[in-house]
């Protein structure tokens, strides 16, 4: 039986796929046993994948077969250390842009879609992206927005299936 906290991420990971299925009207799945399998320690297993393997294995969500440059995480936490955002590193936040990193191909969209228990929902995104959000809060590089003003503006969504459609993501359209 999995704890209660894999239990927590694994409902937020289902909640999100259902919510990108239902805005752009194609199948996304969770990803099974979604973890490291490409990430960390793991990142080896690149060279022996093929692309659509290493696709199947990247982040949290598996998106549409042509949506071939997708990096997305799901965070699901009881607590965030807001406060710290403002005058020093957030350990958390800095370990899940890393693990961003450690999967990410060229030209790939990274987002990490964060849900924090009785609190809200974010989107981190990077800075060279042409996101249009009406505040945030830059993070080493990434804009840290609330959920609705990201998905509720529909350049946004537009621009998320644009850039993970495209080889090169083009810095500030």
């Amino acid at each position: 039986m999995p704890s209660k906290s894999k239990s927590k991420g694994n409902a937020w990971e289902l909640e999100v796929s259902k919510f990108l299925t239902e805005t752009y009207g194609e199948s996304f799945i969770r990803i099974p046993s979604s973890g490291a399998f490409v990430g960390g320690k793991n990142v080896v297993r690149k060279s022996t994948l093929g692309n659509a393997q290493i696709q199947s294995k990247k982040g949290d969500i598996h998106p549409p077969e042509q949506w071939k440059h997708w990096n997305i995480e799901c965070k699901s936490y009881k607590d965030f250390p807001f406060h710290q955002l403002w005058y020093t590193d957030v350990k958390i936040l800095d370990s899940w842009i890393q693990q961003q990193k450690d999967v990410e191909d060229p030209g790939d969209l990274n987002l990490i879609l964060i849900k924090i228990s009785r609190k809200e929902q974010w989107v981190l995104f990077q800075d060279n992206l042409s996101f249009e959000c009406k505040r945030g809060l830059l993070y080493k590089g990434w804009w840290f927005v609330n959920w609705d003003d990201f998905w509720l503006n529909n350049k946004n969504i537009y621009l998320v299936k644009k850039y993970s459609m495209l080889s090169t993501i083009p810095v500030n359209e």
